[in-house]
């Protein structure tokens, strides 16, 4: 089977891209479903017909999708790479606001000042 007739396959039943977006499965297991089985396996009605897809079918508005995408958020991994974001720009702020300090000029004490006790 050719990646072309696969394409049109696929073309033809938007729910396996769906499947995909959703990640159920990926498009290599896809493909190699469809080098082994063919289009017209009882295969694809399983899939096609299993609960996921109904699901999708059913809800593709795009605050659905968002709130998917929300919910496969890893917050602890989120929260390190903010918190890494900030130490680099706090240490970007100081190097570009650091001026440099130029020293007072040296001015010499005198040296027979007496000082009381």
């Amino acid at each position: 089977m050719s990646k072309e007739a696969f394409k049109k396959f696929v073309r033809e039943k938007p729910e396996l891209s769906q499947l995909v977006l959703k990640g159920s499965t990926t498009w290599q297991k896809l493909y190699e479903t469809y080098d082994l089985y063919g289009e017209n396996a009882t295969v694809w009605q399983e899939m096609l017909s299993s609960p996921s897809s109904s699901h999708s079918k059913t809800s593709l508005s795009s605050f659905s999708v968002l709130m998917e995408l929300v919910k496969n958020i890893d917050l602890h991994t989120l929260q390190k790479g903010i918190t890494g974001l900030q130490k680099a720009i706090g240490i970007l702020q100081e190097l570009s606001n650091k001026e440099e300090k130029t020293p007072s000029p040296y001015e010499e004490r005198p040296i027979h000042k007496y000082y009381e006790d």
